[in-house]
């Protein structure tokens, strides 16, 4: 494995690890009960497949309770008590934000954003999850992650005049044309493959590009069968496939915003360029907005609300870090947005002013002491108060950091009523 992904790993791990010990494991006394042995175990396993690793992560511990999560997940709105759920998905939204079964905070787990930080690393490394777990037998979560965040394995796909590559993550099957057939019920068109369907759209509708007027019969196109997050399977019709091969993956640079579902671009061997699209990542953002638009319609509301309460934006690199403190802030029943560096800030800000930022010190890109000079020098938001929360404890950075305008300085690890006091002085609450 490349270093980037391994070192990008260790959180996940170990908040895996975490969970198996603090919500997994019982205590001796049950564990004898049970017939187990005294001492609860946890397997870590790692193998190589292909160009993915995959690591196994099993305990043997009461696994995992699906009434209680599905109790949580209705009580904080996640669910909908009319959807009919499968096991498989309950057990999926452990991974949800926010969702925890742990009734207050210890030094194991706490808060609730454990397995959310998990999903959300392994998605950003174009990963995926596994979770298989039966009551008092255990858990087992299995991580399958590309070896190189710098290549990946793609499918060349021909759409008109244009050569795409397709991360072979979440690619299941290739259906060549013939072996399925199409069928429109209602508004949705159904992939019917044997006995299974499977719900279909064209990579070209994915794309948002111009319908093709060409006439084509669908049927005569071949698809790939993609699976997303959640499990479910979807069929990607395509024009033609012609090709799979190793490609080297270029980052977009930091002038281009992130476009959903494109993780990067590459250089062909004719020489030209051509984006390089994530699927799955591509799937759960249409998801996302057709879901959107669906409340939208059904609610006669907007989508955007205007803002009452104070906004707060968190700016900071490392990602639990990020979490833990949008959650603290949330708590306080305070609006929060986060960004990972001061880029990103910067793009947040020009589209939605916040009241105050809570700012690391040390980021990529652009760091806290930069975002605040920025700040300081530009109209209409030069004002905003800024507290700084860093692991540096010198007099030389607490300086550095004033003088640029920063508002309060604290070091990590902050005391939280201190913290609350400054923001709630801030934002001029009583």
């Amino acid at each position: 494995m490349d270093s980037e992904v391994l070192n990008n790993l260790i959180e996940p791990i170990m908040h895996i690890l975490r969970n198996a010990i603090d919500h997994g494991i019982e205590c001796i006394e049950d564990r004898i009960t049970k017939g187990k042995t005294p001492n609860g175990t946890i397997n870590l396993n790692f193998e190589r497949q292909g160009n993915t690793i995959v690591i196994d992560i099993l305990d043997d511990g009461r696994g995992l309770d699906t009434d209680d999560i599905y109790s949580k997940a209705l009580s904080t709105g996640l669910v909908n008590p009319d959807e009919e759920l499968s096991i498989e998905i309950i057990q999926r939204l452990i991974l949800e934000p926010g969702l925890t079964t742990r009734n207050k905070v210890t030094h194991v787990s706490g808060r609730g954003i454990g397995l959310d930080v998990v999903s959300v690393k392994v998605r950003d490394l174009k990963g995926s999850i596994d979770i298989n777990s039966n009551v008092d037998e255990g858990c087992r979560i299995t991580l399958s992650l590309p070896i190189s965040s710098f290549s990946t394995h793609s499918l060349l796909v021909r759409s008109r005049q244009y050569i795409y590559a397709i991360s072979s993550h979440g690619v299941e099957e290739i259906i060549y044309p013939g072996m399925g057939e199409l069928r429109d019920i209602g508004d949705k068109t159904i992939y019917q493959l044997g006995p299974e369907a499977y719900s279909a759209v064209l990579l070209d509708k994915l794309l948002s590009l111009p319908a093709d007027k060409r006439n084509i019969d669908r049927n005569e196109r071949p698809a790939l069968l993609v699976k997303d997050e959640s499990g479910f399977k979807t069929a990607i019709l395509v024009e033609e496939v012609i090709d799979s091969r190793d490609v080297v993956v270029k980052n977009m640079g930091i002038y281009i915003p992130k476009l959903d579902g494109i993780i990067g671009a590459t250089v062909l061997g004719d020489g030209s360029v051509s984006p390089v699209i994530d699927l799955p990542d591509l799937l759960r953002e249409q998801n996302t907005l057709r879901h959107a638009l669906d409340d939208k319609s059904t609610n006669n509301t907007p989508l955007i609300q205007p803002r009452e309460l104070p906004y707060v934006l968190v700016v900071d690199d490392s990602l639990s870090a990020r979490r833990s403190l949008t959650q603290f802030v949330e708590d306080m029943g305070i609006a929060v947005r986060a960004a990972r560096d001061g880029m990103e800030a910067i793009r947040i800000i020009e589209t939605s002013k916040p009241d105050l930022l809570l700012v690391d010190m040390e980021m990529p890109k652009m760091n806290g002491l930069e975002l605040t000079s920025h700040l300081r020098a530009t109209p209409n938001i030069e004002n905003i108060p800024v507290i700084m929360i860093t692991s540096r404890s010198t007099e030389k950075h607490r300086k550095a950091a004033i003088d640029k305008g920063v508002n309060h300085y604290m070091v990590k690890p902050f005391n939280e009523d201190e913290l609350a006091k400054h923001i709630n002085m801030m934002l001029g609450i009583a």
